[in-house]
């Protein structure tokens, strides 16, 4: 079978849809002269082949390689200077030079300049490419890139689900590079540690000083010129000049150099490191006579996922712009809204601050104009979504791709004005305009050509808004005007766009406040309004709760999944009848119970075994659960969809810590380096590593459901507590390994909750573990734990009865500090008396009154001394502490 890198130590991959990298029979019959077997291709090409440079599949040439993509697919060519190596209505062109810069620069250097394209889509970086493509190709350009790192994820962004990268690299051994030492893996990443968007004085004295001849042929006979440039003083001074004396300038060397082994190692290296999300699909060698080899990576299955669940980001571009005078502080405000809503949705955001053309603050109005044909100039296509400085997002939830579904034959889309109720009459305040339609483009053209006729002298003797001629009217003249435009715009109206009501963007009309400062501060309540519906805590003017909220979040950019609701599973009545017996053997009908607990204790006292068993499968959304796994109010309270999303979020940003905290993701820094990517993961990938990473299944106990979390693959869904729990779990085994008890550690903890830490332990092998609770609690662990292992909960006060020696470590997270505070302390002198070694403690410290910090509660209990004591990973507010006994 054909496979990919025949040679690599692994075992090889196999390749669909692309070429292997060694064919044996296209290997035979590319090399006529091989009298040998199929069976022993292989080992030839490893032998001799590939040194002496045979073709062992035909993407080994570039022209191949290229046929490969040139069937109508859209495709990206970066650098195609004088001579592109696919032309066509599908081909989109990305260069550092626009089209006149470069064929000055092909007359520069001898090249014919009549090669060029006649016009470059995006010049600069990707960054600004909005949309998607089939392939991206890249021929002796990636070389060039000062951060390859950020290219590669820039090229990641912009790939379709099943896209290629092909890339035409240069072979440092048979071009000019052939004496400068190959990159590592530590140069790739330290470039991009430093962000580095212009090259280094080491490249540029690379390329004045250290190169030679160019010539391939010469090359492959062995003859690469001297090793030490006779001129070499003179280069070095050159290059340090041109880096020097060129700030900000574009210079033109390499900053890569590779051969075939170490570009698949370093590209393979970023991959398995996370820090791209591509990988190789095929690396091909070098021919002889040749000085450059192919590739082409495409997007992991990590990648690939996150493309196909994700909407179109480069569909849609919102624009915003105001003077920098007036409404420069309502542009503030009204951003904060629209970039949540394009962060929320995936969509771009642009904005512009103070006057395109023209003299006078108010002319900013006018800015539409040229940012439109700005878009249509870089080769833009989709939906543009203007919004004056005074129109915000009401419905953050708002599913507009939904809404332009239907809508592709529509040019534009405006709402009415509401004045004359002619189709011309709209409001331009707030425009979709379809880029992707030619009479979208037209309305731009025709509008921007109107601008123009307005003469320097007329706007700058308009010191005050001009009646007629604003950009409105000449928009309703244009309207009025041309049939064709005005047949392809869809006016809607002001329940949806404009009107002071309207559910999706609403604006603040100058005819709603009587002042600028009025219209700005309803501006500003009616945004923060919107955030804290839509359950954004951190670009809402908040409240001291909202504050509150926004600050459980460690990352609060992160995505904000669905909150779903775990499934129920069947009840089970014989571990029910069985619990309720204990229940009464154990007083439970004299030990009193909250009142939010009745009906399970109803149940039980009347050893109702069906209503006790259905109760609890449904422990997620039963009364019983209030405090430790959300319950019946949880539910209440998410039908609130603020505080649904708010609780998907925390959720969320729990799992992102836990990930970080067991080391599946590294954490990031702000100061420098890779910044607010690790909560941007697929919760699914997030939940797998940390299995891995503890080396357990951490789905949740079978026994109960009907909690509130986030799906995170196989059908699991999660609830924030059973994080904290996984967490927990994994800081008593590490505290047990690190004490030297290991998996025999004999670990009890009092007020257990759920029992979802004990439930965790079991799992992560810690199965000398008990639990000490009130006879209520002990029923709900009781069911949770069933079938999860022997543990098998017992009373609270059994706890003081433990003879001495019985107990390695004392666990309680989050109930000593609410105890009484004479029955806490209690507890923990009964546990100095049992010599149990090391207490564990994970609670807060913001005691209310009558309460105290376990720190207090052990001071007075005595016996113990602090041995660690640091922030929780997990849960903002709550400090994690490890006593010894004294």
């Amino acid at each position: 079978m054909a496979t990919q890198k025949p040679f690599a130590d692994g075992p090889a991959v196999a390749v669909a849809d692309l070429p292997p990298a060694f064919d044996a029979g296209y290997y035979l019959s590319a090399n006529p002269d091989l009298a040998i077997a199929a069976d022993v291709a292989a080992d030839h090409y490893a032998a001799t082949g590939r040194a002496e440079g045979r073709i062992a599949s035909p993407l080994a040439l570039r022209e191949n390689l290229i046929g490969l993509i040139a069937d109508g697919r859209s495709v990206l060519e970066i650098g195609p200077f004088c001579r592109p190596l696919l032309r066509g209505p599908n081909i989109a062109y990305l260069d550092v030079l626009d089209a006149a810069q470069l064929r000055a620069r092909a007359v520069e250097v001898g090249a014919d300049p009549a090669g060029c394209p006649a016009h470059i889509d995006y010049v600069g970086g990707l960054e600004q490419v909005r949309r998607r493509f089939d392939a991206v190709i890249s021929s002796h350009a990636i070389e060039h890139q000062p951060d390859l790192i950020h290219h590669l994820q820039q090229i990641e962004r912009i790939l379709r689900a099943d896209g290629l990268f092909c890339l035409i690299v240069p072979d440092k051994r048979y071009c000019f590079d052939h004496h400068i030492a190959e990159s590592t893996i530590a140069d790739v990443i330290e470039a991009h540690r430093e962000q580095r968007r212009r090259h280094s004085l080491a490249s540029v004295i690379e390329h004045h000083a250290l190169t030679t001849h160019n010539d391939p042929r010469l090359h492959w006979a062995g003859d690469h010129g001297p090793a030490v440039r006779a001129d070499r003083v003179a280069q070095v001074e050159k290059a340090m000049r041109s880096h020097d004396f060129n700030p900000g300038r574009y210079i033109d060397v390499h900053a890569w150099y590779f051969t075939p082994d170490s570009f698949r190692t370093t590209i393979e290296t970023l991959t398995e490191l996370g820090l791209i999300g591509l990988e190789l699909a095929g690396v091909y060698d070098t021919a002889h006579g040749r000085n450059e080899f192919c590739a082409v990576l495409r997007l992991g299955a990590a990648a690939r996922a996150r493309v196909r669940e994700a909407r179109d980001e480069g569909g849609v571009l919102f624009l915003q712009t105001a003077d920098a005078e007036h409404y420069a502080p309502m542009l503030a405000i009204t951003a904060a809204g629209v970039r949540e809503y394009c962060r929320r949705h995936g969509f771009g955001y642009e904005s512009f601050l103070g006057v395109k053309r023209g003299f006078h603050p108010w002319q900013a109005t006018f800015n539409r104009i040229p940012m439109l044909e700005e878009l249509v100039a870089r080769g833009f296509t989709g939906w543009a979504v203007y919004l004056d400085a005074d129109a915000y997002i009401q419905d953050l939830d708002f599913d507009l791709t939904a809404y332009l579904a239907d809508k592709g034959d529509r040019a534009a889309i405006f709402a009415t004005s509401g004045v004359t109720g002619e189709h011309w009459d709209v409001n331009a305040g707030v425009a979709l305009i379809n880029l992707g339609h030619p009479l979208g483009r037209e309305l731009v053209a025709r509008w921007s050509a109107v601008f123009a006729a307005h003469s320097d002298e007329t706007l700058r003797g308009a010191v005050e808004w001009m009646g007629a001629g604003n950009d409105q009217d000449l928009l309703h003249k244009i309207l009025e005007r041309d049939e064709a435009i005005a047949r392809a715009v869809l006016v809607e109206p002001m329940s949806l766009l404009n009107g002071p009501d309207a559910r999706f963007i609403r604006q603040q009309l100058r005819t709603l406040g009587p002042t600028l400062e009025a219209r700005t501060d309803a501006l500003a309540e009616a945004v923060s309004l919107a955030l804290r519906r839509g359950g954004n805590m951190r670009s809402a003017l908040m409240t001291d709760a909202d504050q509150r909220w926004a600050a459980r979040f460690a990352h609060p950019e992160g995505r904000i999944p669905e909150l779903v609701e775990a499934p129920v599973p069947d009840p089970l009545p014989a571990v029910a009848a069985r619990i309720a017996a204990a229940w009464s053997a154990a007083g439970g009908g004299d030990a009193g119970w909250p009142a939010y607990q009745q009906a399970l204790a109803d149940g039980l006292r009347a050893n109702d075994a069906a209503t006790v068993a259905a109760e609890l499968a449904g422990l997620g959304r039963s009364q019983a659960a209030q405090g430790f796994l959300g319950g019946a109010r949880q539910h209440a309270r998410a039908r609130d969809r603020g505080f649904a999303r708010r609780l998907a979020g925390w959720t969320y940003d729990k799992l992102v810590s836990l990930a970080e905290a067991v080391g599946v993701l590294p954490l990031e820094n702000p100061e420098n380096g890779r910044w607010g990517e690790n909560a941007l993961t697929d919760p699914a990938e997030l939940f797998a590593g940390v299995e891995a990473a503890l080396g357990a299944d951490l789905a949740p106990p079978a026994s109960v459901g009907g909690h509130l979390g986030i799906a995170v693959g196989r059908g699991i869904v999660l609830h924030m507590r059973m994080l904290d729990a996984i967490h927990a779990a994994w800081r008593l085994r590490q505290l047990a390994d690190t004490a030297g008890l290991g998996n025999d550690a004999r670990i009890a903890e009092i007020d257990g909750g759920a029992g979802l830490t004990a439930y965790y332990a079991l799992r992560l092998g810690l199965t000398r573990y008990r639990l000490f609770d009130t006879p209520t609690m002990n029923a709900i662990q009781a069911y949770l734990l069933a079938g999860a292992g022997p543990l098998q909960p017992e009373p609270l006060v059994a706890f003081a009865a433990q003879p001495p020696g019985s107990i390695d470590i004392l666990f309680n997270a989050d109930t000593l500090p609410g105890m009484e505070q004479a029955a806490a302390v209690a507890h923990l002198r009964d546990a100095a008396r049992i010599g149990i070694r090391h207490v564990f403690s994970i609670n807060h410290e913001a005691a209310a009154p009558g309460q105290a910090p376990v720190s207090d509660l052990l001071r007075e209990a005595g016996g113990y001394r602090l041995a660690a004591r640091h922030r929780h990973w997990l849960r903002a507010g709550y400090v994690e502490e490890h006593y010894l006994l004294v």
